[in-house]
């Protein structure tokens, strides 16, 4: 019998309670892919259709629009758009459409853009997600650079932020596993800060909050992220908050063979944690893993937690049974706590349930107070071209050389 791409929500934690809709069968909709529209004037981008696909002639400034996000839940943005190198500025979103960013809910692809100086800030209703691309996602982003602010205080719902996306997610129980395609972010810049205050749960990522069943690579971060979780867990990283990689137990040769993986991305980034009741996880990579396939990335963060709870390393706060190669994490994580505190703070990963999957990846840290070992290096050694040639050949020229230049 072929293998069905069966997604398994193991817990209300890994899918974050996500779920929407109903079973009504809605209409199929022909979709053009194929022919592309211009759009010329902010009026055109403000008029664009679900099923068509876009191309932008022209730098926009939306200065003085309170911006209305393109597709929802219902009628989610379905074409491709296509930014043929141009820049949208001055995006703002002051009220909460649940979906929030220049799309609220895109299944297509959004390509070769520039959004720049966007602000989203708002009072969340419930269930909220926010990103300067697009609240949710479910199909590609490539090749766009966004810079920007999210403020969001959510006191009734759970909460997906990053800067690029707030939910990256592919889910379809109908295709062959041969066949299912993931979620593709891929050669992105995100730059800018994210401050939320949650009641519920809370995913914030400098790129993306939460992300299922995505291939993220080339991408770059720099990020500060403020996240205070009043009652709920938090997962908080600097590339993901939440990633869930598994499509479902017992597909983890599949999942390597389509490459669901997390690979050669670059990220700086503040992380500022502060808890209430509840747990946690915080990672200069990601704050969460489950069943994530990671190799040649690197990350440097300073991380501040504030709680009794925490999970915390410089690569990543919590891994379920992921695999994690070729990757390095630097900085450094203070801690205030209590003495009653149930802290797991550790060097590469904060609690991890199998380590024996970590390879080849180091780190190095100034002011953590832990204990070097084998796979700790120093700064001279990662200000080295020849280390790198040693210990990690399999990176290119062009990555050592972008990791260097970030540590100067």
């Amino acid at each position: 019998m072929k293998k069905m791409v069966l997604i398994a929500f193991i817990s209300l934690f890994l899918v974050g309670c996500n779920f929407q809709g109903s079973t009504t069968t809605l209409p199929v909709t022909t979709v053009d892919t194929t022919n592309y529209v211009e759009i010329l004037t902010v009026e055109d981008l403000k008029n664009i259709e679900m099923n068509k696909s876009y191309i932008l002639m022209a730098d926009l400034d939306l200065q003085g629009e309170n911006w209305l996000p393109i597709g929802t839940f219902k009628e989610p943005y379905l074409g491709n758009f296509n930014g043929n190198g141009h820049i949208i500025s001055n995006l703002s979103i002051s009220d909460d459409y649940q979906y929030n960013g220049l799309f609220g809910y895109a299944k297509g692809e959004v390509k070769n853009l520039e959004i720049k100086d966007f602000n989203i800030e708002y009072d969340a209703k419930l269930l909220s997600y926010a990103g300067g691309v697009a609240g949710r996602i479910s199909g590609k982003v490539e090749n766009v650079k966004v810079t920007g602010n999210i403020t969001v205080e959510n006191t009734r719902g759970n909460t997906y932020v990053g800067l690029l996306v707030g939910m990256a997610e592919k889910s379809d129980d109908s295709l062959l596993i041969q066949d299912f395609i993931p979620v593709i972010l891929n050669n992105n810049i995100a730059t800018g800060s994210i401050d939320i205050i949650g009641e519920k749960m809370v995913f914030a990522g400098g790129l993306i909050g939460k992300s299922f069943n995505s291939r993220i690579y080339d991408n770059q971060t720099s990020a500060t992220i403020n996240v205070k979780a009043i009652a709920g867990l938090s997962a908080i990283g600097g590339l993901v908050g939440h990633n869930y990689s598994g499509l479902a137990t017992g597909y983890e040769t599949e999942r390597i063979a389509l490459n669901i993986a997390i690979y050669k991305n670059v990220v700086k980034t503040t992380i500022i944690s502060e808890t209430g009741l509840n747990q946690a996880y915080v990672g200069g990579l990601l704050g969460y893993d489950y069943l994530g396939y990671l190799y040649d990335n690197f990350s440097t963060s300073t991380i501040s937690l504030n709680g009794s709870k925490n999970n915390c390393g410089l690569m990543i706060g919590e891994d379920w049974r992921g695999r994690i190669e070729t990757s390095v994490a630097i900085g450094d994580i203070s801690l205030v706590t209590d003495e009653d505190a149930t802290d797991n703070i550790d060097r590469l990963i904060g609690l991890s349930y199998n380590p024996d999957l970590l390879e080849s990846s180091f780190w190095h840290s100034e002011n953590s107070g832990f204990t070097m070992d084998l796979d700790y290096v120093s700064m001279s050694d990662l200000n080295s071209l020849p280390w790198y040639e040693t210990h990690l050949n399999i990176w290119d020229q062009d990555f050592i050389t972008m990791v260097i230049a970030l540590l100067e």
